[in-house]
């Protein structure tokens, strides 16, 4: 027998959750894409869409009250993902200089570090954000963005992937910024 509770529809408390899953679920035909077909209006409209998702699915938890540990864990999982498949999908592809290829490693490895600097926190323990986090964030997407739509001309001999390459690099320095941040409170947390 089913138990419900006074309040809990379940359909309802799933919406965010499903809107989650789906843009992660479409990481994988933005990535081949991105690899097969290179640069172009289609991997960027499909890059857009999956960040737009990621908005919708927050504002979509808020309103209906839908707090979860699961949603709180596929949201983390879907951006990791997809900064993941957009840096690997570029590398990969060669498309990018050493210097700008490094910049998005870097953006990477840094997601992977606060991943595992947070497992190493003491129960109970959270980080409280970076105020370089929100910028890190919007300049990494900005940058992504330019460098996986085609190349156009925004100023004579700069291109769309120069300044992508641009905000990307901006990104990294903000990430270190981020990882010296979170590591300044590990160090904290450890030693009270």
């Amino acid at each position: 027998m089913r138990r419900r509770f006074a309040g809990y529809d379940p359909e309802l408390r799933m919406i965010s959750n499903l809107i989650t899953l789906f843009r992660t679920l479409l990481i994988l035909p933005f990535f081949v894409l991105l690899v097969g077909q290179g640069t172009g209006w289609t991997p960027l409209a499909l890059f857009l869409l999956i960040g737009a998702l990621d908005i919708v699915d927050g504002k979509v938890a808020r309103h209906l009250g839908e707090s979860s540990r699961l949603g709180a864990m596929l949201d983390l999982l879907g951006d990791r993902f997809l900064t993941l498949a957009a840096v690997s999908a570029l590398v990969i592809s060669g498309l990018e200089s050493i210097l700008v290829s490094g910049a998005l490693i870097l953006l990477v490895a840094r997601d992977l570090a606060f991943a595992t600097l947070s497992g190493a926190l003491p129960a109970g323990a959270e980080f409280r954000p970076s105020k370089l986090e929100l910028p890190k964030i919007v300049l990494s997407f900005l940058g992504l963005g330019f460098l996986i739509a085609p190349a156009f001309a925004m100023l004579p001999e700069w291109t769309s992937h120069d300044a992508g390459g641009l905000v990307v690099m901006g990104a990294a320095v903000l990430a270190i910024g981020t990882i010296a941040n979170y590591g300044f409170q590990l160090r904290n947390t450890l030693v009270h």
